[in-house]
């Protein structure tokens, strides 16, 4: 049986479904996009996503009655899990873009969207037996504002990022901003630790404002450890730090072992996770 989609509500054969050419994420990059975790019967941080969602919509002036609709957007993953038979786990991708032709200047407002589903080894957020090794991009930057919190249509600067890991032989690459900051990955949110304190660029860096990473500070919080947003690390400084873990909504913490010839423990990070994965996850019987 082959995979679904939904487009608009309506489900159907992924390798059927076909864009227009007119496409206005395809011509411009006129989007973004939410990715989510189903596990257990439902979709993780489901509330927070939805709400950064919406937030989204209203910066890029799109408007959707479905997409607004908590209950029937949620219904609809559903819909298409089962229809996939994913009931293990998932990662879920809604891409939300805006509809009808036009130049830069569009012909409406209005919201189109796609909602895709591929199974995931694990229903749950192992940590890493392995930890990764990065480095860090600096040939494109991220611009320093308010509007860098969703996830754009236009991914390049992580696109070619990546690359510049994968020729390097690391599991990733930091992210830079206009003003010289390291400030996340290709794909996740970062955290540094020194001591008992937990340190994370804030969303005015121009990060992304990761729905994981909202989560992380709240469980770190609980277990007594400081957290200081809006920290301004730069290549120099990763040296100092006893560990620096990832996070994204897919995989939870990704713990890091290594940038240049630093290497850097999970004590922390192993104690963050332990208490994240039981205010996520149900209780194994």
């Amino acid at each position: 049986m082959g995979k679904f989609i939904c487009f608009n509500g309506r489900f159907e054969k992924a390798s059927s479904f076909k864009f227009s050419i007119e496409n206005r994420a395809f011509r411009y990059g006129d989007g973004f996009f939410e990715t989510m975790h189903y596990a257990f019967g439902e979709v993780q941080l489901f509330e927070v996503h939805h709400k950064r969602m919406l937030r989204a919509m209203q910066v890029l002036q799109l408007s959707s009655s479905l997409l607004e609709n908590k209950a029937a957007l949620l219904k609809e993953i559903t819909h298409l899990i089962n229809a996939n038979h994913q009931f293990k786990g998932a990662r879920v991708r809604i891409s939300i873009f805006r509809s009808g032709a036009g130049l830069y200047k569009p012909e409406t407002n209005a919201a189109s969207y796609l909602i895709e589903s591929n199974s995931l080894e694990n229903d749950s957020y192992p940590l890493n037996a392995k930890g990764l090794s990065i480095t860090y991009f600096d040939k494109l930057t991220k611009p320093v504002d308010n509007f860098q919190f969703y996830k754009s249509l236009n991914t390049s600067v992580s696109v070619l990022a990546s690359l510049y890991a994968r020729e390097g032989a690391f599991d990733d690459s930091l992210l830079m901003n206009t003003d010289g900051h390291l400030i996340e990955t290709t794909s996740s949110n970062v955290f540094f630790v020194q001591g008992d304190t937990l340190y994370t660029p804030d969303v005015e860096s121009g990060c992304v404002e990761g729905v994981m990473r909202e989560k992380v500070i709240e469980t770190a919080l609980h277990l007594r450890y400081s957290v200081i947003e809006g920290a301004q690390v730069r290549p120099e400084h990763l040296l100092k730090f006893d560990e620096i873990f990832l996070t994204n909504a897919i995989q939870g913490i990704q713990w890091v072992v290594a940038y240049e010839n630093k290497r850097y423990y999970n004590k922390i990070t192993q104690k963050i996770h332990k208490e994240l994965v039981g205010s996520l996850l149900p209780a194994r019987s």
